[in-house]
């Protein structure tokens, strides 16, 4: 047991005292929230006013005041218009006014200026605008949803029809999707999204990191000096529960921080605020460390067998292929989960071992399974992480001393069966 201790001892410190897992551990909070909180306050509090200028040649400004309305009132764009009219009576004062305005454009006065002909009215209409660069799609959209309203309303206008009547007598509806319990935010599913993607990451990074110590030690010979002293058996699981302990040690920072994150969606200041902070349900998090600890252990027994298997860094890739195909399969599945995360096909992948890590927590972010069935995924889930134990120590205690070709499956059946 002494000698367990150490392995798991050496396997834990080597990770968490790393610069980059203290990094990563501290920053990925800090990270994530900056994630749903920086985009919030940029759309409201950074909001920048831009100067839009309008060559109107209509002689009419009844359409400038309805494209400065609609713009004005447009809560949903990122920026504030100002828009500022330049009447023009004949086409030696257009040019000018353009020469006039490109100067202005090319100094950064103005963002960009539209001109607006005398048949822009006319189907089909054209206005042209002129700006620096073409990558502010958004701008462009801006502008032009706010014309054609402002140019639909003046034909009605013409026609003697009330264009507020027909704005009051065309508006759709707004389907607003709850949930059983009346919830309707959004920003809750996708929080715990994130963390059934990295559920998957941590789960295939860590079995990585398992595969890749035991090859290292074959390369360097370590393991044939540390065979001297320990079992096998022994030294395989302290390498299993020390990364683990260092894995668990990084989720736990980040569940307390996810829970801290719950919690300060509920404070008064943010509470009152506009800016809404993505809350997460302790229950929700629970699984996410239950789910997380039996599938590294299940995918890191594998993990090991590939890598007492082989013996360079080259045969690692064949060797890990299958195992990141298996981890890649639930991910492929997750629209048949989030389509109908109770249908039979759902159900059934969810309570297959090697997929319930990631299918069981992806039903329980949309719906939650009955408990029965999550019950149940727990119990297979340990029957055959007790299984891939059993065969990785067989096969590590035969492989790990091995160095040339890659075993053949015949011989993979033989090492299971030596006592």
């Amino acid at each position: 047991m002494g000698k367990l201790k150490a392995i798991i001892k050496r396997e834990y410190l080597t990770r968490v005292r790393a610069k980059s897992f203290i990094l990563w551990t501290a920053l990925s909070p800090l990270l994530m929230l900056g994630l749903i909180i920086a985009p919030l306050m940029l759309a409201r509090g950074l909001r920048q006013q831009q100067i839009i200028s309008i060559l109107d040649q209509t002689n009419d400004a009844t359409l400038y005041e309805r494209v400065e309305q609609a713009l004005v009132a447009d809560e949903n764009s990122f920026d504030r218009y100002e828009l500022r009219r330049e009447a023009a009576q004949d086409e030696e004062d257009v040019e000018a006014r353009r020469r006039r305005l490109n100067e202005q454009l090319v100094k950064g006065e103005i963002i960009g200026y539209a001109v607006v002909s005398a048949d822009s009215f006319t189907p089909p209409g054209k206005i042209t605008f002129y700006t620096k660069g073409f990558g502010d799609f958004a701008r462009s959209l801006d502008l032009e949803k706010a014309f054609n309203e402002a140019v639909i309303e003046w034909r009605l206008a013409k026609e003697g029809v009330n264009p507020a009547r027909v704005s009051d007598l065309t508006k759709g509806v707004r389907i607003e999707t709850l949930n059983e319990r009346g919830q309707r935010d959004s920003k809750d599913f996708w929080l715990s999204f994130a963390l059934l993607l990295l559920l998957y990451m941590m789960i295939w990074m860590y079995g990585l990191m398992v595969m890749q110590g035991v090859v290292e030690e074959k390369q360097s010979r370590i393991v044939e000096v540390l065979l001297s002293s320990v079992k096998p058996f022994q030294l395989m699981l302290g390498k299993l529960i020390g990364i683990g302990l260092a894995s668990l040690t990084q989720v736990m920072v980040w569940s307390l921080s996810l829970l801290a994150l719950s919690l300060l969606s509920a404070a008064p200041l943010l509470a009152s605020s506009s800016i809404k902070v993505p809350r997460i349900s302790i229950t929700l998090i629970v699984f996410f460390v239950v789910y997380f600890v039996l599938g590294y252990f299940l995918y890191s027994a594998l993990f090991a067998i590939a890598g007492a298997m082989v013996s360079t860094e080259a045969d690692t890739q064949q060797a890990q292929a299958p195992l990141t195909i298996g981890l890649m399969i639930p991910l492929l599945l997750l629209p048949l989960a989030l389509r109908n995360p109770n249908s039979l096909a759902t159900t059934v992948l969810s309570l297959v071992p090697f997929f319930s890590p990631v299918m069981m927590f992806a039903r329980m972010t949309i719906q939650q399974p009955p408990w029965w069935q999550i019950a149940l995924s727990l119990v297979l889930m340990v029957g055959t992480l007790f299984g891939a134990v059993w065969a990785a120590a067989k096969i590590y205690r035969a492989g790990v001393l091995m160095y040339g070709k890659p075993p053949t499956l015949p011989e993979l059946a033989k090492w299971l069966k030596y006592s």
